[in-house]
């Protein structure tokens, strides 16, 4: 016989070997005062549905209601004098014995203990309360007990269990975020399939032991550890911390993360449990609005406001000398009314980058305007300056082509002093800017519209000998009709760019060989309007903007684009009409051979007084019938 069955036999005999041997509703004044006590107290608990039983010193069973008793298949009578050896199995009837004479020999009671018990083959769970039963003295002289059938309530608690365990189960594998739970050495315990896809792993098991030094770079491996110890010794959760996760073979990644202290049952804790949310995205997005915020979106320069922050920030005695250098591009708008806003935004870009490469970083280079940058240079003198600038006046000569002539008027000033205003100093930055302006405005228009004619130019078949006499044919009949000196200047360059607006035009359809649509032959139309507002734009073309707007006007009133007719059709236009209808008549053309002398003269007889002034008519085909060369 083992130790442990002579302890129980040993508990049994000396619960059996108790002086009460028989207990019965004779003696139960003893404990009751009177039989009429005791019989009320009965009648009472046996309406009680728990299982309600007195036990003495000796825990042997005094009284039990019939609720109990019903339960093991007897009748209250039955347990009168008898011990829990009784009726259930030893193993549970010591635990019984055990907690009761704890409860006698400590008078504190054992509430609400659930317990798991084996009775005739069955499994049941109960509740129990037992409590010292005192006499009139104050002594103890045994155990009141109150228990609950809850196998019932247990079983759908386990099956709650259960779906609950489930239930977290598939949040584990299907949430995005990724969840995990690590020791007090932030060894990870368990980690969910989102955290397994982000470590590169197949098996969330396969986390288990490691830690985020396995997973991430020593930097950000090391300032998570520190994190986490730091909720582990202070109790304290961390709330969607925003970090980023590095790695040592791909990309960073930001996340939001979440940990917090892992307690066992006893509010002891045990570890940590965190939850990262992805946020690259959202914080690239966020990237982006700040950047948008403080940057011009089309130069990628720093913006007005960003500006006039910095501007706050570097206006103190620490700074000076502090330089303002302000700039305005020229010939902006002939170019975007040349060529379209395209091709003037992809001006101001390489104006931009000149002035990138020109200044230094530290400098707070800014778009101020539509076409005005403005620079702060710290700690900088104005010689300093002067040097920034001729660098990007060489540079802008060395990027130039053609076709753009790259080109910005710059203005510079110099705060000193700490009592000077430093808006006073950019007005003054401002002021030499629009002077410099003027003085180079000049030759900048004439290099500018030099590039729109060259540009005019381009697919001509016109040789420079018969381009001379265009001009040559245009001046004579100028000076038969009395042109001035300057009105013969203005004719003369009416000749090359009465066309200018078909720069603004799209390529394929001023060179479609075939039939213009309707659609693209009402935008040929508006040619006089585009060249007018070319014209506009440039100080050396402005005398001829009108004369470039009329010169599709007909002599009698049909041509385009108001309709004009006679006299009120500018001089020059309608000799320039004249003389490049020549030009075009002189040509091979998709939808005709180009025409012989004779046929040019009958064609100008024809249309005289319709299409053509007819003074300006006689006056050519003189000049062309005296011409053996044409």
């Amino acid at each position: 016989m083992s130790g442990k069955e002579v302890n129980k036999k040993a508990t049994k005999n000396a619960v059996k070997s108790s002086p009460i041997n028989n207990i019965d509703n004779n003696n139960n004044n003893k404990f009751f005062g009177n039989d009429e006590q005791f019989g009320l107290f009965q009648n009472l608990i046996n309406n009680i549905p728990d299982h309600i039983y007195i036990k003495d010193i000796n825990s042997r069973f005094i009284i039990v209601n019939k609720a109990k008793a019903s339960f093991s298949g007897k009748k209250p009578s039955d347990f009168t004098g008898k011990t829990d050896f009784d009726f259930f199995p030893e193993n549970e009837s010591e635990i019984y014995f055990n907690d009761e004479k704890r409860i006698m020999e400590t008078g504190i009671p054992v509430i609400d203990k659930v317990e798991k018990l084996v009775y005739n083959g069955n499994e049941y769970w109960m509740s129990s309360s037992k409590i010292p039963w005192f006499d009139k003295n104050g002594n103890i002289m045994g155990i009141m007990g109150i228990s609950r059938d809850i196998t019932g309530r247990k079983k759908m608690e386990d099956e709650l269990l259960g779906k609950e365990k489930n239930f977290f189960n598939a949040l584990m594998d299907n949430i995005t975020e990724s969840i995990f739970f690590k020791d007090t050495k932030s060894r990870f315990v368990r980690i969910n399939k989102a955290c397994a896809i982000k470590f590169g792993i197949n098996n969330p098991e396969e986390a288990i032991g490691k830690t985020d030094f396995d997973f991430f770079s020593e930097e950000h491996a090391s300032q998570a550890y520190r994190d986490e110890q730091y909720v582990i010794k202070t109790g304290r959760a961390i709330i969607d911390l925003e970090e980023k996760e590095t790695y040592e073979n791909k990309a960073d990644r930001w996340a939001s993360t979440s940990k917090i202290p892992w307690r066992d049952d006893n509010g002891n804790i045990i570890g940590i449990f965190g939850i990262t949310r992805d946020i690259t995205e959202k914080k690239k997005a966020e990237e982006k609005i700040k950047y948008l915020s403080f940057h011009d979106v089309l130069t990628g320069l720093y913006n007005r406001a960003f500006f006039e922050e910095e501007l706050k920030r570097l206006d103190t005695r620490r700074q000076l000398p502090l330089t303002i250098v302000m700039g305005d591009i020229n010939g902006l708008k002939l170019i975007n009314d040349a060529y379209g806003h395209t091709k003037g935004d992809e001006f101001l870009i390489k104006i931009a980058e000149i002035l990138k490469d020109s200044f230094r970083k530290e400098d707070i280079l800014s778009r101020w305007g539509g076409d005005e940058f403005i620079v702060i240079l710290p700690e900088t003198t104005t010689r300093d300056a002067r040097k920034i600038v001729s660098r990007i006046k060489k540079l802008c000569k060395e990027r130039s082509t053609t076709e753009m002539p790259l080109s910005i008027s710059l203005g510079i000033s110099t705060k000193k002093r700490p009592e000077e205003d430093i808006e006073e100093v950019i007005k003054k930055a401002e002021d030499k800017m629009y002077r410099q302006k003027a003085l180079e405005s000049k030759s900048i228009n004439e290099n500018l519209v030099e590039a729109l004619k060259e540009n005019l130019r381009k697919g001509e078949i016109n040789t420079e000998k018969h381009s001379l006499k265009l001009r040559e044919y245009a001046l004579l009949i100028g000076n038969r009709l009395g042109l001035s000196d300057v009105k013969l200047e203005e004719l003369k360059l009416l000749i090359d760019v009465y066309n200018i607006g078909k720069l603004a035009l799209a390529d394929e359809i001023m060179a479609k060989p075939g039939r213009l649509t309707k659609e693209e032959w009402e935008l040929i139309k508006k040619l006089p309007e585009y060249g007018y507002l070319i014209a506009e734009s440039s100080e050396k073309l402005k005398p001829i903007a009108e004369p470039i707007l009329a010169h599709y006007e007909w002599y009698n009133g049909s041509g385009y684009p108001r309709g004009i007719k006679g006299e009120e059709i500018p001089l020059l236009s309608r000799i320039s009409f004249v003389i490049n209808s020549y030009d075009a008549m002189t040509k091979d053309r998709p939808y005709r051979k180009k025409m012989t002398k004779s046929e040019i003269i009958r064609e100008f007889k024809k249309f005289s007084g319709t299409q053509f002034d007819p003074e300006v008519v006689n006056i050519f085909l003189n000049l062309l019938e005296k011409n053996p060369e044409e």
